[in-house]
C-alpha cells in the first residue's frame, strides 16, 4: 500500500499527516474515519496504525485504505500502546505538519483546514483549537479550551501561562514536523497521561504557538475499556509523565524560568486525582497515591503549598478547602471514609444548602417581601421605576426618559442601583441636577417594595424571575439596541439563556422597537407573535436624541479636556454565546492586550476612552495608561459618546446608535471566524457601510489615518440610515412620555397584539430530558394537541434539547423557557417544601398562579404534564381544578 502511495502521490505537497492509533475500536473506527477523509483539506495523509488489535479494525481499515489509496495509509505493528503507535507513525509521516487523532473520536470536517491556515498566515510551530467534550450516554456536549485568544500568537517564553490554559492534549493540535526531528521528542512508551510528558516539552521549542477559537475536535468522554476511564494501578504512571516533563525542563535549564507554571501543572493533575477518590473503591491504592503524589511534589517544588497561581485559581472562594489540601493527612482521611459516607454528607450537605437558601438566604427572604407587598401594598398611582442593566449603570433609554419625567415634581422616581455602585450613580444624578430622584439597592428589602407598588415600571433588560405585572401596573420594556447577533431561539447553543429575557417581554405593556426589522427579529425570536398580549411602540430610542445635540456634545468636550485632541471610544462587545456559562478569564486578559498595544500606538494628541461589556467591566481596571481612560463616571455613557470623534466596536449594536452622528466607526473583528462560528448573526456585518478591521496590525496602523471620515458620505451609508435609523427624532423621548405617564394620544405607530388573548391555548409542560424517547414522546404530544404551547424547565436543557428545538420545533411551535423561581410568600414555599414530601396541604392557588407568572394573560384551555414530577402534577391538576371551579 506505501509502494502504491509513492507513485502516485506527490508527497511534497502534503501539508498535514495525520497519526491515527487503532486498537479495539471497530465501533467508532468508521465514524473517526469517515470525518477524517472527509476533511475540506485535500492536501492530508491519514497514517492508520493497527497497534495488534483483537477486534476487527482492520477490516474496516482496509475498506477505507483501497477507497482512498491516495489519502489513506495502513500500517500494523504489534501491540505496544498509544504512545509507542504514535511514534510509530511519526517517520511515515510526509506533511508539513503532524495531527494526532484517537480513533474514537472524530472531528469537525474544516478542522484540518483551518489549522493548517493559522500555521501558515502565523508561521506558527504549533496551532490549537478548542473542542467539545461528548456525553454519548445523556447525548450532551460541552465546549472546551474556550477564548483566551489573545494568550496565543507567541512563543512560551515570552507567554508562560501558555502552559496552564492550553490543556496537553495531542489530538486538538498540528505540529510542525520539523518540530519532532530536531528535538528528537517522542511519546514515551507504556504511560498514560504520555501527552503531558511530550506536549508540554514540544511548547517549550516553538517558535509560536497560535490558536482557532472553535470547537473542532469531538472528544468522547469515559468511553467503557479507555484505560483512563479506570482506577488501578496505572494511574500512578502519571507521575512518570509529570516528572518526565518536569526532568525535561530541568535539561534545557527552563526549569526555573516555568517553575511557577509548571507547578500548577503539577498541582492540577495532582490534587484533583485525589479529589476523584469517591468514584473508587481500592482504599489501598487510593493511599498509594496520595504518598506518592506528595512524594512527587516535595521533590520537584519545595514551595509549592506557595503556589499563588494553582490555589487562587481551584481554592480563591473555599480557602479552608486550599489549606486542608496542602497536608497529607488532609487526603488519607479523605480515602479513609467510606464512598457511601461520603456520597450521604455530600447529599446532606446539598440538602441543608438548599434549605438554607429557600428559608435564610437575604435575597430569598427580601424576594418574600415582594410578594407579601404585592398582595397586601396598593400602587401607588405617581410612583416610576427605572432600572437599566440591572443596576450597573444609569444610562440608555430608561435614563433618557427618567432625566425629562424628572421635570414635573409631581412624580416619585426611583432608579436601580447595585449597592457597590451607589456614590458613583448619585454623582451622576447631582451633575444633572436630579437630586430629588432616590436610588434604591438591585435586590434589596426596598427594592423589592417599590418593584411592587409603582405604577409605572420602565426597564431595558429585566426585572427578577420571580417578577410578575401586577393589575394596573404599566410595565414599559425598551431592550437596549438593534440586534446584530441572534437572539432568544436563534442562539443555537444558548436557546435556554432566553428564559428570564422572554418572559418579562410577556409581562410587559409595552415593548419598544426602534424599527420594523428589529420588531420582526425580536418578536418572532422571543416566540411573542402569538403569546405577547400587550402593545408594541415604534419609535426610535430615547436614548439616540442626544446625537441631534451638538452643544451638548461641545459642552463635554470641553468639560473633560478633550478640545484639540483626536478621541476614540472603544466599546466591544461580549464574546460568548451565552452570558450565564461566559468564560470570563480568557476574555479579560484579551481585553487587557488590546489596551496595551493600543496605549503604545496611541499618541500624546489622541485618547481613547473605554467602556467594557457590563459582565467584564468590573474585572479589568481601565488603569495605569498613557493614553487610556475609562468613561467617566460622572456622565451617562451616551452624552459622554456623543463628544468622541470615532467609534470603534465589534459586534456591538452601539453603532447603530451612534451613526446618527455620520462620525466614522470602526467595526475591529479581530477574532471574526471565531466569532461567526459560536454566534450566529442576523446580517453578514462585512456588509455594513463601515471601515471594517481584522488584525491588530491594520488597527493601529489606522489610528494614525488623516482622513478618516471616507466611510460615511456614500449610496450604501443612506440605504443603511434608511432602514434602521428612520423613527429616530430628537423628540422621541417627550412623546413617548407623553403616552406612557399622561395618557396622550401616541405621535407614533402603536400595535395591539390583545387579540392573542382571545385564542384558546393547550400548554404541555414539558418532562425532563433526559432519556432517549424524549423527543418521540414530544412530537406525538404536540402532534394531538390544537393551538399548543411547550413549557420547557431551563434547568433541564441538554444538546439534544437545542438540537431538537432548533432542527424541528423553532419555526412553527410556541413554547416558552422558564426557570424554577416561583412567585411565592414564605408561608406558600414552606407548604409546597413539606407538600413535596407529604401531600400535607392544598397549592392549587400557588400553581394556577404559577401559570400566570409562565403565559400571562393567554386564554388557557388546558395544561398537560409531560413527566411525574410533583411540579408538572401539580400545575396540571392546580388548573384542572381551577377550570372545574
Amino acid at each position: 500500500m506505501i509502494d502504491k502511495m509513492k507513485s502516485e502521490c506527490n508527497f511534497d505537497s502534503i501539508k498535514v499527516s495525520v497519526i491515527v492509533p487503532v486498537y479495539n475500536v471497530e465501533a467508532y473506527l468508521e465514524r473517526c474515519l469517515d470525518s477524517l477523509v472527509k476533511q475540506t483539506l485535500e492536501e492530508m495523509e491519514i497514517i492508520v496504525v493497527n497497534d495488534g488489535t483483537k477486534d476487527h479494525s482492520q477490516a474496516i481499515i482496509d475498506r477505507y485504505a483501497a477507497a482512498y489509496p491516495q489519502k489513506v495509509i495502513s500500517l500494523i505493528k504489534e501491540n505496544g500502546g498509544l504512545s509507542d503507535a504514535r511514534n510509530y507513525g511519526i517517520p511515515y509521516a510526509h506533511g508539513e505538519y503532524i495531527g494526532f487523532v484517537d480513533s474514537d473520536d472524530y472531528l469537525n470536517v474544516t478542522m484540518y483546514q483551518k489549522l493548517y491556515d493559522r500555521a501558515a498566515e502565523t508561521d506558527s510551530d504549533i496551532v490549537v483549537c478548542g473542542y467539545y467534550g461528548i456525553d454519548e450516554n445523556t447525548e450532551t456536549r460541552r465546549f472546551f479550551q474556550r477564548g483566551s485568544t489573545l494568550e496565543f500568537g507567541v512563543s512560551l517564553h515570552e507567554n508562560p501561562k501558555l502552559l496552564y490554559t492550553n490543556a496537553p492534549y495531542a489530538w486538538n493540535k498540528i505540529y510542525r514536523r520539523a518540530l519532532f526531528e530536531r528535538t528528537g521528542i517522542r511519546f514515551p512508551k507504556g504511560k498514560i497521561y504520555e501527552d503531558i510528558a511530550t506536549i508540554y516539552p514540544l511548547m517549550l521549542h516553538a517558535n509560536r504557538i497560535s490558536k482557532v477559537n472553535e470547537p473542532l475536535y469531538y472528544y468522547i468522554l469515559k468511553r467503557e475499556g479507555a484505560i483512563t476511564a479506570t482506577f488501578s494501578e496505572n494511574i500512578l504512571q502519571m507521575y512518570d509523565s509529570l516528572a518526565i516533563m518536569n526532568e525535561y525542563y530541568i535539561r534545557e535549564g527552563a526549569f526555573e524560568e516555568f517553575k511557577e507554571v509548571l507547578g500548577f501543572i503539577n498541582l492540577k493533575h495532582t490534587i484533583l486525582r485525589f479529589r476523584d477518590f469517591t468514584a473508587y473503591k481500592d482504599k489501598d491504592l487510593q493511599f498509594k497515591v496520595v504518598h506518592k503524589g506528595f512524594q512527587h511534589l516535595d521533590h520537584y517544588f519545595d514551595d509549592w503549598r506557595r503556589n499563588k497561581v494553582f490555589f487562587d485559581f481551584f481554592f480563591s472562594k473555599k480557602r479552608l478547602m486550599g489549606a486542608l489540601a496542602k497536608h497529607e493527612f488532609t487526603w488519607y482521611l479523605y480515602s479513609m471514609m467510606p464512598n457511601s459516607v461520603l456520597r450521604l454528607l455530600g447529599k446532606a450537605a446539598k440538602t441543608m444548602r438548599k434549605a438554607l437558601t429557600v428559608f435564610s438566604k437575604r435575597s430569598y427572604l427580601n424576594k418574600y417581601y415582594y410578594v407579601r407587598t404585592c398582595k397586601k401594598k396598593p400602587l401607588c398611582d405617581k410612583q416610576v421605576l427605572f432600572e437599566s442593566f440591572h443596576g450597573t449603570n444609569l444610562n440608555d433609554s430608561p435614563f433618557a426618559m427618567m432625566r425629562e419625567l424628572a421635570k414635573d415634581p409631581t412624580f416619585t422616581i426611583y432608579y436601580t442601583s447595585k449597592k457597590e455602585l451607589m456614590g458613583e450613580h448619585r454623582k451622576i444624578l447631582d451633575a444633572y441636577g436630579l437630586n430629588r430622584v432616590q436610588l434604591i439597592p438591585l435586590g434589596s428589602r426596598k427594592y423589592q417594595k417599590i418593584l411592587a407598588t409603582s405604577r409605572y415600571l420602565v426597564n431595558n433588560v429585566s426585572f427578577p424571575t420571580y417578577f410578575i405585572r401586577r393589575e394596573g401596573q404599566v410595565y414599559l420594556n425598551t431592550w437596549h439596541g438593534t440586534p446584530l447577533k441572534t437572539l432568544g431561539k436563534k442562539m443555537a447553543m444558548g436557546i435556554q439563556d432566553m428564559s428570564n429575557m422572554q418572559r418579562n417581554f410577556l409581562h410587559s405593556s409595552y415593548l419598544l422597537h426602534p424599527n420594523r426589522y428589529t420588531m420582526d427579529h425580536m418578536m418572532e425570536d422571543y416566540n411573542l407573535n402569538r403569546l405577547y398580549t400587550g402593545k408594541v411602540i415604534l419609535s426610535g430610542y430615547p436614548r439616540n436624541a442626544i446625537f441631534w445635540d451638538k452643544d451638548a456634545a461641545a459642552a463635554v468636550r470641553k468639560q473633560y479636556g478633550m478640545d484639540g485632541k483626536e478621541t476614540f471610544a472603544y466599546m466591544p462587545t461580549w464574546r460568548g454565546a451565552m452570558s450565564s456559562g461566559a468564560n470570563k478569564g480568557g476574555y479579560e486578559a484579551e481585553v487587557r492586550d488590546l489596551l496595551t498595544k493600543f496605549d503604545s500606538a496611541l499618541t500624546d494628541k489622541q485618547i481613547m476612552y473605554v467602556n467594557l461589556h457590563p459582565l467584564v467591566k468590573d474585572k479589568v481596571p481601565i488603569e495605569g495608561y498613557k493614553h487610556i481612560v475609562k468613561f467617566p463616571d460622572d456622565v451617562d455613557s451616551y452624552s459622554f459618546l456623543n463628544a468622541v470623534d470615532v467609534l470603534i466596536t465589534d459586534y456591538s449594536s452601539v453603532f447603530f446608535d451612534f451613526s446618527i452622528t455620520r462620525k466614522p466607526i470602526v467595526l475591529f473583528m479581530y477574532d471574526y471566524d471565531a466569532y461567526m462560528a459560536e454566534r450566529g448573526m442576523y446580517m453578514d456585518v462585512r456588509d455594513l457601510p463601515f471601515r471594517k478591521i481584522y488584525t491588530m496590525n491594520e488597527m493601529l496602523a489606522y489610528l494614525h489615518e488623516n482622513d478618516k471620515q471616507a466611510d460615511v458620505n456614500s449610496a450604501a451609508y443612506d440605504a443603511y440610515y434608511k432602514m434602521f435609523i428612520n423613527y429616530d427624532a430628537p423628540d422621541n423621548i417627550r412623546n413617548l412620555n407623553d403616552m406612557l405617564f399622561y395618557g396622550k394620544a401616541p405621535k407614533f405607530e402603536v400595535i395591539d397584539y390583545a387579540e392573542n388573548k382571545k385564542r384558546p391555548r393547550n400548554v404541555y409542560l414539558v418532562g425532563k430530558n433526559d432519556h432517549k424517547g424524549w423527543a418521540k414522546e414530544l412530537e406525538q404530544q404536540l402532534c394531538s394537541m390544537e393551538a399548543p404551547v411547550a413549557v420547557f424547565l431551563r434547568r433541564d436543557f441538554n444538546e439534544l434539547t437545542l438540537k431538537e428545538l432548533t432542527d424541528k420545533y423553532n419555526d412553527w411551535l410556541d413554547y416558552t423557557v422558564i426557570d424554577t423561581q416561583m412567585f411565592l410568600s414564605l408561608p406558600e414555599n414552606i407548604k409546597l417544601f413539606f407538600s413535596r414530601e407529604r401531600n400535607k396541604y392544598n397549592c392549587d392557588a400557588v400553581f394556577a398562579r404559577e401559570v400566570f407568572r409562565i403565559l400571562p394573560h393567554l386564554n388557557i384551555q388546558s395544561v398537560t404534564a409531560g413527566d411525574d414530577s410533583y411540579r408538572n402534577r401539580s400545575i396540571e391538576q392546580a388548573v384542572k381544578n381551577e377550570r372545574k371551579g
